[in-house]
């Protein structure tokens, strides 16, 4: 009867040892970084900023932006409709929420009301003097506008942040404007900031002028054509001073119509990235190639031109960015594929923690747990005898 107990005893005694070892094996795994398999792998501790150091980063969204973005394309959708209807006014935006149309001919009057009736929804409208009019941005939309682009700001930074492969990372808002972006173990800032703050805006635009040396050699009588702007280009292979084109204001397909992006080689086997639309911009940018065949299209990003080539024929679902190099191809391709970023973002605070507690404070730690659990379990079978074994599974299996 004794032997079968002590057989029993020995045979619990083994199951808990292995019980304990399986439970207790991932924890010091990572700390001791032991190779393990994946489903050890899985079940290890993930280490946070403050024991494995890391970027700590406060951003704040220029929400200004968001405000400026929706009065630049309202003034150009202002300008459209003067041009359907053949009505000689100005239109221009004084402030970030404003924008101004004058020299109404008093006969088209009613027309132009007619015709930017739908502006009403988000911006209120007041007539002055000399067919004049003033389009104020709503205070709610104005709101409504701040608020979504620092939700916005927060989901393309956790995207370009997943494609970087950071663990455990902590992206939050914190107030009114302002993002906490935390990334346990990376240690380039650097390289962190320039894949967070890109701000990643592919515009493909009809060049109406240039490549020029000067911005006044595109101007007419000192100014820019209404409907146009001037964007820097790429310096020239001589490696002379940057160049300058006159493009549309209106982008014919923007990032926004990208489903995907990736590295890629051009022609001539020099680093690129070739992109794809989705179904609205593959229309569209069929449409604008099909109509502007011989004419130069400038692919535009982040506001400078990286190249301009001619249109051969008409191109529906896939482009290519040129003029970029080998180590900057795989960031381009992925801050494309996460979206343009809605806003500017300023830095506010950057900070490299180190892990404060440090290796070997850890493997103490972990060392003082496993003698700890080591001890309790001897305690009880010495103390509980055989009634101690069932004790000891419960705190096995609630490890």
């Amino acid at each position: 009867m004794n032997k079968n107990i002590r057989a029993k005893v020995i045979t619990i005694l083994v199951v808990l040892v292995v019980f304990t070892a399986v439970g207790v094996y991932p924890i010091v795994a990572s700390m001791y970084h032991w190779p393990s398999p994946s489903w050890v792998q899985q079940k290890q501790l993930k280490l946070g900023l403050d024991l494995k150091g890391g970027v700590h980063l406060v951003l704040r969204v220029e929400t200004d932006d968001a405000l400026r973005l929706q009065t630049d394309q309202s003034a150009e959708q202002l300008r459209e409709a003067l041009r359907m209807r053949n009505i000689p006014a100005m239109v221009s935006t004084p402030s970030i929420s404003q924008v101004r149309v004058e020299g109404i001919p008093p006969a088209q009057d009613a027309a132009f009301r007619d015709g930017t009736a739908d502006l009403a929804t988000s911006f209120d409208r007041s007539p002055g003097t000399n067919g004049s009019y003033t389009f104020t941005m709503k205070p709610n939309i104005q709101n409504q506008l701040r608020s979504d682009s620092v939700v916005q700001a927060r989901q393309t930074i956790d995207r370009r942040v997943n494609e970087l492969g950071v663990a455990e990372p902590n992206i939050a808002e914190q107030g009114t404007n302002e993002i906490l972006v935390q990334l346990p173990g990376v240690t380039d800032v650097e390289h962190a900031k320039s894949i967070i703050g890109s701000p990643g805006l592919l515009e493909l635009k009809i060049v109406e002028g240039g490549p020029a040396a000067k911005q006044e050699d595109l101007m007419q009588g000192g100014k820019v054509p209404e409907g146009m702007e001037i964007v820097p280009g790429n310096a020239d292979a001589s490696g002379g001073s940057t160049v300058y084109y006159m493009v549309r204001k209106a982008a014919a397909v923007s990032g926004h119509d990208l489903t995907n992006a990736r590295p890629s080689v051009d022609q001539n086997n020099l680093p690129a990235v070739s992109f794809t639309l989705n179904g609205e911009g593959a229309r569209k940018f069929g449409t604008v190639t099909e109509t502007n065949i011989g004419r130069r299209l400038a692919i535009i990003l982040d506001n400078r031109v990286t190249s301009a080539p001619t249109i051969q024929s008409r191109i529906t679902d896939n482009g290519q960015i040129t003029g970029v190099t080998r180590d900057e191809v795989n960031d381009l391709s992925l801050i494309l594929k996460s979206g343009a970023l809605p806003a500017k973002l300023t830095y506010l605070q950057e900070q490299t923690i180190g892990p404060t507690l440090g290796a070997d404070s850890i493997r103490s730690g972990v060392t003082a747990s496993v003698v700890g659990l080591v001890l309790i379990v001897g305690f009880m079978l010495v103390y509980y005898k055989l009634s101690g074994i069932n004790a000891i599974i419960a705190l096995v299996f609630n490890l």
